[in-house]
């Protein structure tokens, strides 16, 4: 039996890097970290109107697309090292705002697999930025063709 990939389930996944808290200047963060804001909310800002859900705080956000070629841990390790560029204006970000690095995965599998290579994660570490990991996984199997057999 061949098994082949549906390619509308491929995972889709994405790493973001977030600041919110009060008052937030989005150019002098985009400025200071030199990363360009992929999407900014102000606090009460409607995100979703049935049920009704509004911005907690002012939040910035750099998001990077997953890919085949876009990998976690490639993508992550350009991330940190724009950050690492950076660290004092990264640090003085930190006293005043609240930073986390997501990494969001959903997929129509039951396994997904990712590798963080060990120097990915020292260089996460020194950032002292926390990694939050949110998985949404519908369970399937691969996908079969009507005109294969099932074993």
């Amino acid at each position: 039996m061949t098994r082949r990939q549906n390619p509308l389930s491929k995972p889709q996944s994405q790493l973001v890097l977030l600041i919110s808290g009060e008052a937030l200047d989005f150019d002098a963060i985009s400025e200071a970290l030199g990363l360009a804001s992929t999407d900014t909310r102000r606090k009460g800002e409607v995100i979703n109107r049935l049920p009704l859900i509004q911005a907690e705080s002012d939040e910035w956000y750099h998001e990077v697309e997953l890919t085949e070629s876009n990998d976690v841990d490639t993508a992550m390790n350009d991330l940190l090292e724009t950050l690492a560029q950076h660290k004092d204006k990264l640090a003085a970000i930190k006293e005043r705002y609240t930073i986390i690095l997501r990494m969001h995965v959903k997929s129509d599998y039951a396994r997904i697999f990712y590798r963080l290579m060990p120097d990915t994660l020292a260089r996460l570490a020194k950032t002292g930025v926390p990694l939050e990991v949110s998985v949404l996984s519908w369970g399937r199997m691969p996908f079969q063709t009507g005109d294969e057999e099932a074993r």
